[in-house]
């Protein structure tokens, strides 16, 4: 069982390329997963891994080694979802990410109730703006806001939310009301730099639209950071309108320009065609497909 761990663990260094991410995938020291593969060689009796301090290179008997050990996880994983299947019962564990926004307001509470439902399924649940590599990190299935690249992997679009400009009632009573689009040019814009273009906004009303250019002395990579910003009065910039349907409720903040309209952004599962086959990958698709309610 423990050779079994080291090929694991082998197949996982040459699959991403680093001891560093694999140590981060298996959520292991890095001198582990280095110890483990040398002990590895030593039970093969061959070098595996031509190892320098700037790259990481397979030899053709790691090669070779590798390939087995894919099989090897793949035939595993496979039995692993098939008893799943008979039992209704998905089993192991499940590398979830998300937007820190989308994370925290509603995918977090709805893990703990899917918990509830198949208690045997371990989560992992990493939340990040920027867009990551999916197959590097090992995530199973991604919960992304926005506009997506194109890519080899699926994205099931299973909601849509609405952007709102918006400001705190500090800042418009400090700046004066924003009447067209074109004044939005002359005031302190709060820069959302993930945004494909952050500071070029189109303004639509009936058949009409006004595209406009704006500015900004802050900037940030993180949309929490732009309403704590909305909220502070230190400026005017666009959220998805579940972030702060609240605040808009309840006064912190108000919709300006109300009667143009902006593009809607999309909410997308994504993951990798064939990882859609494993059992705990689908019902975890399914319940939050049917559950997700966006302000």
């Amino acid at each position: 069982m423990q050779n079994l761990n080291r090929m694991m663990i082998f197949y996982q260094v040459v699959k991403l390329g680093s001891f560093t991410k694999a140590a981060q995938v298996l959520n292991v020291a890095k001198s582990a997963v280095s110890r483990h593969v040398t002990i590895l060689e030593n039970e093969v009796g061959a070098m595996l891994l031509n190892r320098t301090t700037r790259q990481l290179r397979v030899t053709k008997v790691g090669q070779i080694y590798y390939q087995g050990c894919q099989r090897i996880i793949e035939e595993t994983k496979f039995m692993q979802n098939e008893v799943s299947v008979l039992q209704n019962q998905p089993v192991g564990s499940l590398r979830i990410a998300a937007t820190n926004s989308i994370g925290n307001m509603y995918i977090a509470p709805l893990i703990v109730k899917f918990m509830r439902l198949y208690p045997s399924i371990n989560i992992d649940l990493m939340l990040q703006d920027q867009v990551i590599n999916m197959v590097e990190e090992g995530i199973d299935v991604s919960v992304r806001v926005g506009w997506l690249k194109d890519s080899n992997l699926v994205a099931k679009k299973i909601s849509t939310s609405r952007m709102v400009l918006t400001a705190s009632p500090k800042y418009v009573k400090q700046y004066g009301p924003v009447v067209t689009p074109k004044e939005l040019e002359k005031h302190h814009w709060i820069v959302f730099s993930l945004l494909p273009n952050p500071t070029e906004w189109t303004f639509k009303q009936k058949k009409q639209t006004e595209t406009v250019f704006v500015t900004g002395n802050i900037k940030t990579n993180n949309a929490e950071a732009v309403k704590t910003l909305l909220l502070a009065g230190e400026g005017i910039s666009v959220l998805s309108h579940f972030m702060v349907a609240e605040d808009i409720r309840e006064g912190r903040l108000v919709e300006l320009l109300p009667n143009y309209d902006l593009d809607s952004v999309g909410v997308y599962l994504v993951y990798q065609e064939k990882q859609h086959i494993h059992l705990k990958i689908q019902l975890f698709n399914d319940f939050i497909n049917n559950n997700l309610k966006l302000d």
